[in-house]
């Protein structure tokens, strides 16, 4: 059950995501990147906030390659690899990491 909530999840935030990508484009103070974000700071997040925040690097990477085909099976195991990888080196760089753990 978990595993149709985080799908979801990465629905919902990319598709919601890049209606407010140009609304958010204007606002230089709320803008935010993909790239600054450090294992440690998503590993900081708790239950639905960690969820989404993963959710969201895997859409980004599947938008990166082109796709919109996954693997329901591989997806949860690398999530499960980028959270350990995570805990084990919090000063990575999360989208480096999570790129690396999906390949």
């Amino acid at each position: 059950m978990k595993l149709k909530h985080f799908l979801v999840s990465i629905f919902f935030i990319f598709f919601i995501g890049a209606g407010l990508v140009g609304n958010a484009m204007g606002q230089d103070a709320n803008l935010k990147d993909l790239k600054s974000y450090s294992c440690k700071d998503i590993m900081r997040l708790s239950g639905e906030d960690r969820d989404l925040a993963i959710g969201v690097l895997h859409a980004y990477l599947l938008g990166k390659n082109d796709t919109t085909q996954f693997d329901v099976q591989i997806l949860a195991e690398s999530t499960d690899k980028f959270i350990e990888h995570c805990l084990d080196n919090p000063k990575d760089n999360a989208l480096e990491s999570m790129e690396k753990l999906t390949q």
